[in-house]
């Protein structure tokens, strides 16, 4: 028999698993302000010629790593997306079982035993497709944390190359700002969406 509790957890995973997908929203806007950024951080670079020469690698990994944020991002929405439909899965099949349960309780039809017995074995397999998938998204996520303790060490090189960039010292200082805070903003998301997968281990097991 379903537990009142069981039914509230599914409904609080099915929250847990759209705010996952919230954040996976700002991860991938923030990636591609930070691709953006090393294309423009290119061309200031190019044209400060010499005096911007150490920069210009930094451009470059800033590019590396930001495409490759975004593609953990895009392999990590596709995942997401089998999480929301199985969380929503899951949500209608405790409604489900709780409905025949009442139904249950008010009439002696034989019928709804089948019923229930049919619910409470496709409510298991359910929750074991969703829990499995959970699971998947957790590496996916420390993927792009280490990406980002990368881009806040180049954040502080690229500030040492933009003070010697001589005119284009101040524009090249923005980008190594933007590098940092959106890096921040990044981490932000992935330790609150790690922290979500927490909980939704705690409570599934």
């Amino acid at each position: 028999m379903l537990k009142a509790a069981q039914s509230t957890d599914a409904v609080g995973n099915f929250i847990r698993v759209a705010n996952i997908i919230a954040n996976l929203d700002i991860i991938l806007t923030e990636a591609k302000n930070l691709s953006l950024t090393a294309k423009n951080a290119r061309v200031v670079a190019l044209r400060a010629g010499d005096s911007a020469f150490g920069f210009k690698p930094i451009t470059n990994f800033i590019d590396e790593f930001s495409d490759q944020t975004i593609k953990t991002t895009a392999e990590i929405t596709t995942l997401s997306n089998q999480l929301f439909t199985l969380a929503l899965a899951v949500v209608r099949c405790s409604n489900f079982i709780n409905h025949i349960q009442k139904a249950k309780n008010a009439s002696n039809n034989k019928t709804l035993d089948s019923l229930l017995s049919s619910g409470c074995d496709d409510l298991i397999v359910k929750s074991k497709a969703l829990e499995h998938a959970i699971f998947n998204l957790e590496s996916y996520f420390e993927d792009i944390q280490k990406q980002m303790r990368s881009a806040e060490y180049i954040a502080v090189t690229s500030r040492v190359e933009a003070s010697n960039a001589g005119g284009f010292s101040e524009s090249l200082q923005g980008v190594s700002d933007f590098i940092a805070s959106a890096a921040k903003r990044i981490k932000a998301a992935v330790t609150d969406n790690l922290s979500e997968i927490s909980k939704l281990r705690g409570v599934m097991r």
